[in-house]
């Protein structure tokens, strides 16, 4: 049999019910297990199992996992006017070099894993590559489970999850979820267990702590980037206005920027380091790559751009703007 090069499929975020819906009319023929909310597919081009449950009112848990022999691209269809906001954690079983891609407003990201919670008005895509099994969860909740459960006005203002509950944010994405994946797991564990009265409040359990969690890390991580923030309005704007008008320049070097702003070159770096994560060279690059896509979505040629933002190499500008956007330079050419 010839495989298809890529399959792809679609859905509409942040409603559950409409979920189910589309994943029965997209495999008619699929093995369909209403008791315990299951669906097993199977074929020559894809391998999947779904699993779906409503552990409470406004909170809705699903269980997935997949495998097939070609590329597969997964497409989340806003929906604004939606009711529910959505958790969901997705992680590739073989961990070799970037097996899945995560698109998201034109911002490309590679990695093995990835969790994200967002609002109806998200706009992303997944793409796994061939022959990579990927599996995890999805928490749909609807905006009167938060109202009941949770009292966001306990946090600080600037808390992202407040964010995206009042749409001043579409979404919180996260390429590091290691420390979620043994409860991930547990989960699905439990889904394939017979559903007695004593498993679904354990199944329950489970997912209650991975909220908590989820919740707690995204506050303390807000927490930290809203005191980098404030470091990097003060003491590191010189160097961060420098830099922003350098991009057709080479890095100037942490010395240069030390001294733009007055301290010594090792307390800069670790101020730098602490408000965003990464190295000022590191930002300097994304910042240049940033560049270097507006310039090709004008309509300029990549040997062009390459030259413009200062790369004398175009095949090094490729490897690194793909590093950083997981595609190259002249898949962007109009």
């Amino acid at each position: 049999m010839e495989f298809p090069s890529k399959i792809r499929f679609s859905s509409l975020i942040s409603d559950p019910e409409k979920y189910i819906e589309e994943m029965f009319m997209l495999h008619p023929d699929a093995l369909h297990d209403k008791e315990s909310g299951g669906i097993e597919i199977q074929n020559e081009i894809i391998s999947s199992s779904f699993k779906y449950k409503l552990l409470e009112k406004g909170l809705f848990l699903f269980s997935f996992s997949s495998y097939s022999p070609v590329d597969a691209e997964y497409e989340f269809v806003p929906n604004p006017k939606a009711d529910y906001f959505t958790l969901v954690f997705y992680f590739t079983e073989n961990r070799t070099k970037h097996p899945l891609y995560l698109k998201i407003e034109e911002q490309f990201y590679s990695t093995d894993q990835v969790s994200m919670f967002f609002n109806g008005e998200m706009n992303a895509e997944i793409f796994i590559k061939a022959k990579h099994k990927a599996y995890g969860i999805r928490l749909d909740i609807h905006k009167g489970w938060f109202e009941k459960e949770l009292d966001t006005r306990y946090f600080q203002s600037k808390y992202e999850l407040n964010e995206v509950l009042d749409f001043q944010r579409k979404g919180i994405l996260q390429t590091k979820c290691d420390s979620f994946q043994p409860l991930v797991k547990s989960i699905q564990e439990k889904f394939e267990k017979k559903q007695n009265a004593f498993q679904k409040f354990n199944l329950k359990t489970t997912a209650y702590q991975l909220l908590q969690g989820y919740f707690e890390e995204v506050y303390q991580q807000s927490a930290t980037k809203n005191d980098g923030k404030d470091v990097a309005n003060g003491e590191l704007k010189s160097a961060l206005n420098f830099l922003q008008k350098s991009l057709y320049k080479d890095f100037p070097g942490s010395d240069y920027l030390s001294e733009l702003c007055k301290m010594s070159e090792s307390s800069f770096n670790k101020k730098f380091k602490i408000a965003f994560k990464i190295t000022a060279a590191q930002y300097f690059r994304n910042l240049k790559m940033k560049e270097a896509l507006r310039l090709l979505q004008m309509g300029n040629t990549v040997k062009e751009v390459c030259h413009k933002i200062g790369y004398q190499d175009q095949s090094a500008f490729g490897r690194v703007f793909k590093q950083v956007y997981g595609k190259s330079p002249g898949s962007y050419v109009k």
